[in-house]
């Protein structure tokens, strides 16, 4: 049997270990920017050095991954992460530095850009065309975990260890990561082939099937980037500026997250319709722009989480099953790309629209405008 469950995690908690610890540094140095400026500027600085390198470096770890250098790229990127981990640890004593930190998230951003395309073409040679749906949801159940844990870790071990604690938490993740993972034979592409950048982009326009899948996920994630960073001004506006409702708010998306993560783990019903996820995807943001009990907008909130990690695993198994193992790497380094720019630029559409008219208006909008999407999307699959 080609899929593992021991196997595929022996696979993934290294990368998990790897992502919780850069998490919480991430964390502390956004939140330690937070405190020291209070400056939106500042922040919108750190979100660039964040966002930029990270897409950059995303295009050349998919070369690299059908190169049959996989394991080296995953290998290399926590390396290089701890490495920039530990000398910004042991200059944190001299006082914190704005562009320092801005170097180190810029840093990072690339670490992440070269390892994530590079998991991202592992994992099917790993699971094998028929368990795709389950390997990638046990892959985002993991990082479900982890986007539940780090903020709440981050928020305990800022005040005691302070910055320099946190990246060094981070360095010892990285390198625990290394140590787990290199025992482990990553599975490397079978057919040997010049890998050439541009070819991935051919082959993308060529293959009209994963073309179509690309642009539908594209904008699905533009139009739904409300949900993913706008209900903290919702539940603000909507109900009250409490720090307990935000909390409450994270949690039940945390939460829900986690539940899908193990419905399409380990359940045998599995999802298979895109549009139908993406349709209760907006129905939920409709009907939290205007939902006048908070309570029934946690289990809304809830549900958007129980739903992303299904919508994910599934797009990413029928991209990764149309995909030529040969061109796996570079295909799934333009899904990451896809992946990571969508919802950014469509808050630059959405957010000052927020602030135009009101969030609650956002939010409906976007609900209908992503239902009408999916329905389109169902329609055409059809014929």
């Amino acid at each position: 049997m080609l899929f593992s469950v021991a196997r595929l995690l022996l696979f993934l908690i290294p990368q998990s270990f790897s992502l919780l610890g850069s998490s919480i540094a991430q964390f502390g140095i956004i939140w330690t920017l937070t405190l020291s400026y209070s400056s939106g500027k500042i922040l919108l600085l750190a979100s660039i050095a964040a966002f930029i390198p990270q897409i950059a470096l995303m295009i050349l770890s998919g070369v690299l991954s059908d190169k049959r250098k996989r394991k080296r790229v995953i290998i290399l990127s926590d390396l290089f992460s701890a490495l920039i981990a530990l000398l910004f640890s042991l200059s944190i004593g001299e006082g914190i530095s704005l562009y320092l930190c801005l170097f180190v998230l810029a840093a990072r951003s690339a670490a992440s850009g070269l390892q994530t395309p590079a998991v991202e073409s592992a994992l099917p040679l790993i699971a094998g065309a028929d368990n795709l749906k389950r390997a990638n949801g046990m892959k985002g159940l993991l990082s479900s975990v982890v986007m539940l844990l780090s903020p709440v870790l981050a928020g305990i071990l800022l005040p005691s260890f302070g910055l320099s604690g946190l990246m060094v938490l981070d360095a010892v993740t990285a390198l625990l990561a290394i140590v787990m993972l290199l025992p482990f034979s990553v599975p490397e592409n079978q057919k040997r082939e010049k890998a050439m950048l541009r070819e991935g982009y051919t082959y993308v326009i060529r293959e009209k099937r994963i073309l179509r899948l690309l642009v539908f996920h594209f904008i699905a994630l533009f139009l739904i980037s409300p949900g993913a960073a706008l209900t903290p001004l919702l539940v603000s506006v909507s109900f009250s500026p409490s720090s307990s409702l935000l909390s409450i708010s994270e949690s039940t998306y945390s939460i829900g997250m986690i539940l899908g993560g193990l419905f399409i783990s380990f359940s045998r019903r599995q999802p298979s319709s895109l549009a139908f996820l993406l349709s209760i995807y907006a129905l939920m943001l409709f009907g939290m722009s205007f939902c006048p009990l908070f309570a029934l907008y946690a289990v809304m909130n809830g549900v958007i989480g129980f739903v992303s990690p299904q919508y994910t695993a599934l797009m990413n198994s029928e991209i990764q099953g149309l995909t030529e193992e040969a061109k796996m790497g570079r295909v799934m380094s333009i899904l990451s790309i896809v992946s990571v720019s969508a919802v950014p630029l469509g808050l630059l559409v959405m957010a000052p629209l927020a602030d135009t008219f009101s969030v609650n208006v956002v939010f409906a909008v976007a609900g209908i405008l992503t239902l009408i999407h999916a329905i389109v999307f169902a329609i055409r699959r059809v014929r």
